[in-house]
């Protein structure tokens, strides 16, 4: 009686939720290592392969010196009640776009080109003064890289600063060499790079030569020139509030001084006056200078406000850490690079012949 209720309550004699017991789970890893130990030669050789390819790569790389400048920016204008809620909440959006903005700005061509067209002196006291592009392009040998069949770079120097007057193979010289500093999406190591500390907001220039000297100029130089644009744009604003509040003071303040000019030639000219119509006349005048003066009172207010605010206001990109001289070499370490390309190659030839199995057991199945 009880096998006939069992065999109506499944009468297929499997077990409900086809689980896996440990037994068939053991069962099944020792499947897959055999699997994968049977294909051992083939996984060692494309290991050996993997950490051969890796290894070459790593001693094709040329050692450069990274020169890293870490710096702050407060930026006093940008505090709102806004960006204090925010931070209260752990967001700072407002200090994060403050951030973005700097970034952005230090990789602009606008910045880049300047940098790239200022002269500095490289090795002995003796060289003579150079582009830093022009020292750019000799150090890396880009002049031979950029060359190919359609037009020849080889042995190009800037002989000029003077972009407007560029010709076409200049001007793609610009180019290439601003795509090599910032990076494009064909370049993805570039020389210069611009970050910042989510947590505690301190931004870093990195640039990476194969020269010492060149990499420090490097990175001295975009942070001044970031320094200057972005001092000199975020103050524009203010400063032409103060002019136009000094402006509008200065008016009413001659206009003040001419109206009390009148009123003393008048009183000069009308003493002990009883005449209605000169009474008017002077009230006139009178009403006319109190208006004026308190206009000029507000618009001079005004203008100390907006002085106040300017000044307190004020941005501050200051330097935390300049980079001295000497400056570590930066290259792969081709221990790690051996092992990273043995891993690679161990888990790509795992992966394929698990896969592989995995396949080939389910058509069997089918």
């Amino acid at each position: 009686m009880t096998d006939l209720s069992s065999s109506q309550k499944n009468p297929s004699g499997q077990r409900p939720d086809e689980e896996l017991t440990l037994r068939e789970v053991l069962l099944m890893l020792r499947e897959y290592w055999s699997e994968i130990w049977g294909k051992k030669w083939w996984i060692l050789l494309v290991v050996l392969i993997m950490a051969g390819i890796f290894g070459y790569k790593s001693t094709k790389v040329t050692p450069v010196y990274n020169a890293n400048l870490t710096y702050l920016l407060n930026d006093n204008s940008g505090s709102s009640s806004l960006s204090g809620l925010l931070g209260s909440f752990g967001i700072g959006g407002e200090d994060k776009a403050n951030l973005n903005r700097v970034i952005e700005l230090s990789k602009s061509r606008n910045i880049i080109q300047k940098v790239m067209f200022t002269k500095i002196k490289l090795g002995a006291l003796d060289n003579p003064e150079d582009y830093l592009a022009n020292h750019l392009i000799a150090l890396h040998q880009y002049d031979e890289l950029w060359s190919n069949d359609k037009i020849d770079f080889r042995g190009f120097r800037f002989s000029s600063d003077d972009i407007e007057n560029f010709d076409r193979k200049s001007l793609n010289a610009v180019k290439r060499l601003y795509s090599r500093i910032v990076g494009s999406a064909s370049i993805k190591d570039p020389i210069f790079t611009n970050t910042f500390e989510k947590s505690t907001g301190i931004m870093t220039i990195s640039s990476k030569t194969v020269n010492e000297t060149l990499s420090i100029a490097m990175s001295k130089l975009i942070f001044e020139e970031l320094r200057s644009f972005y001092l000199l744009n975020v103050t524009k604003v203010g400063q032409n509030t103060i002019a136009f509040t000094k402006e509008k003071s200065d008016s009413i303040y001659y206009k003040m001084q001419a109206k009390e000019y009148q009123l003393a030639r008048f009183n000069d000219s009308h003493r002990n006056v009883t005449d209605p119509n000169l009474l008017t006349q002077r009230r006139l005048i009178e009403t006319e200078l109190l208006k004026l003066k308190t206009l000029y009172a507000e618009v001079t207010k005004n203008q100390e406000l907006a002085d106040f605010k300017f000044n307190a206001g004020m941005p501050e990109i200051m330097i935390i850490d300049a980079p001295i001289e000497p400056l570590s070499l930066v290259a792969p370490n081709i221990i790690i690079e051996l092992l990273k390309g043995m891993l690679f190659g161990g888990f790509l030839m795992v992966t394929f012949f698990v896969g592989r199995k995995i396949v080939l057991d389910a058509l069997k199945v089918d």
